[in-house]
């Protein structure tokens, strides 16, 4: 049964035959769940060899961690060593038999079918996933007891790993000394969160679940597909960098005295309450809220790598898909949308919704946005929703802001066309 469904009550392969709405209910950032034989029809598209090969690129965001790694050009030996890459091929000879793992950093970026697979877990919030890690091991291959502030799905695509997880009340937050990773340094099993998984399962870990994993062969690849969770600290600063964006100089503290009569030196409970409301009224917009979070969202991983066509290629490039040149919506493309919240207005002591201004929705993409009518929300999540698209036949007269729409997405490189086979 195919998993993109619109239900919360149909049964999912890639959740074990959960439901959606079960596994919100019951595990979704509450609890850890074991997932057998979750991954079904997928054939690896990387093998161990494969994944050194991109490792080596200097484009791709790898690591790999030794356990008792000695320092390079030193007598130090650190409990858990990490190596940054680009690697050489004389890397990987120098490395020791076994307890080493190759970290490749969002593969899904490159690789379509990896792509395809994180692109199962749209019963959840697109716009929340952020990418997907793989992880190539050696017989007893690990990075140590940590935990991630936000969710994973541990997904054992090949080999066999033994994971053993406690709940944020089981362990203490402390790292282990003389290591460049956040390695706890008490971590005590527990019987009823301790697994053996093998090809085909799947792990669900929520934030602050601390997690051991350790390889029990030379065949041991994972895929982490990870989620995004901006801290509040990240939200307040984003959210003040907007609010600042226009300056009234008027707009100071002005507080009215107090009836007290409080002593000069004294700042008085009222000035803090005053401030506080004061400051509730600048943050109390939630279409602020919603922007910036939206924009924060769809922002790419790696804007080094990423740049907007130019003018001249945009409209060749919007041409080429006119005239039926296929398009595709490359993994590392971060496509939203919100609809406008609608505001009303009191008159005569009735609140009405204002019925004079059309719907409108923003359409995100890699950290850009575009005010679009609502009217083509069904035609954005088709886009979201497939990966590969021909637009010869669409009515692009049907409405104003169809074209404008897909010169947004060619020009922000969240539709590319298809390049000729070598064939």
């Amino acid at each position: 049964m195919s998993d993109n469904i619109n239900s919360l009550d149909i049964p999912l392969s890639i959740l074990g035959g959960l439901s959606a709405r079960t596994f919100l209910a019951d595990y979704w950032q509450k609890k850890p769940l074991l997932i057998r034989a979750g991954l079904t029809d997928f054939d690896v598209p990387l093998d161990a060899d494969e994944l050194a090969g991109m490792a080596m690129e200097n484009e791709v965001e790898s690591r790999i961690v030794i356990e008792k790694g000695q320092v390079e050009n030193s007598d130090k030996t650190l409990p858990w060593h990490t190596l940054k890459g680009p690697f050489t091929e004389e890397d990987f000879a120098d490395l020791p038999e076994q307890e080493w793992t190759l970290l490749v950093q969002a593969v899904d970026h490159w690789i379509p079918e990896i792509q395809a697979l994180k692109e199962r877990f749209h019963f959840l919030p697109s716009w929340r996933l952020d990418d997907v890690m793989a992880s190539y091991a050696t017989t007893g291959g690990s990075v140590g007891p940590h935990y991630d502030q936000y969710d994973v799905f541990l997904v054992q695509v090949a080999g066999k790993r033994h994971w053993q997880v406690l709940a944020p009340t089981n362990y203490k937050d402390a790292h282990l000394a003389n290591t460049e990773l956040h390695i706890l340094e008490n971590f005590t099993p527990m019987d009823y969160m301790d697994w053996e998984v093998e090809t085909g399962d799947i792990l669900y870990i929520p934030p602050n679940f601390a997690h051991y994993g350790r390889a029990l062969d030379n065949d041991c690849m994972t895929y982490s597909i990870g989620f995004r969770a901006p801290s509040m600290q990240d939200a307040l600063r984003g959210i003040s960098d907007k609010i600042c964006e226009v300056v009234d100089d008027k707009q100071r503290f002005a507080a009215p005295s107090d009836n007290d009569e409080p002593h000069h030196a004294e700042i008085h409970s009222s000035d803090i309450s005053y401030l506080q409301t004061e400051l509730n009224k600048l943050i109390n917009k939630p279409d602020l809220l919603a922007d910036w979070l939206a924009n924060h969202m769809s922002e790419v991983k790696y804007p080094e790598y990423h740049a907007d066509l130019n003018q001249a290629d945009t409209e060749q490039n919007l041409q080429a898909a006119i005239d039926g040149v296929l398009f595709f919506r490359p993994g590392d493309a971060r496509i939203c949308y919100r609809q406008h919240i609608q505001h009303n207005h009191i008159k005569n002591s009735i609140i009405e919704k204002n019925d004079d201004t059309e719907a409108k929705l923003s359409l995100y993409c890699n950290g850009s946005h575009i005010e679009l009518t609502a009217e083509l929300e069904s035609l954005i999540q088709v886009i979201c929703d497939q990966s590969e698209f021909d637009f010869s036949g669409m009515d692009i007269d049907k409405h104003k802001d169809i074209l404008p729409m897909l010169s947004f997405l060619i020009s922000k490189q969240g539709l590319i066309p298809q390049q000729p086979s070598d064939d």
